[in-house]
């Protein structure tokens, strides 16, 4: 999924570890779920969801908001709305963890499947430094 966005640079040199604790615990305190797509035996698509209160929401009057990630379908069974009907599952999951705002990132190809779940972009802006 990053090598194909072109970001696998910047992982960090043990992310897949980070990765594994992180998700561990955010599993065992019900603040993580995926839903995945499978033929045969192997896993062709998956869809997350996170429940999250971080820096500045953590000041609302409810803190706690949806996020959508590790989108990924493989390229064989792309266009078959696979992403869409999990990104579905993550909605309706996030939903029954009684948040009201939920939140992505989206890549370039998936902004039309957000966009007709009815996400809308936001005001947030980024500046990269190089490197």
């Amino acid at each position: 999924m990053f090598a194909e966005t072109g970001r696998a640079h910047l992982l960090a040199d043990r992310f897949e570890e980070l990765v594994l604790a992180d998700y561990e615990r955010l599993y065992d305190a019900g603040e993580a779920a995926h839903f995945v797509a499978v033929e045969g035996d192997e896993i062709v698509a998956m869809a997350g969801g996170f429940i999250k209160a971080d820096l500045p929401y953590r000041y609302f009057k409810n803190p706690r908001y949806g996020f959508v990630g590790d989108v990924y379908t493989r390229p064989l069974v792309r266009k078959m709305g696979l992403a869409r009907d999990l990104s579905e599952l993550v909605l309706s999951w996030c939903w029954s963890q009684g948040v009201n705002t939920v939140r992505l990132l989206a890549s370039e190809a998936g902004r039309p499947i957000y966009a007709a779940l009815g996400f809308v972009s936001t005001d947030e802006m980024v500046l990269h430094r190089g490197g």
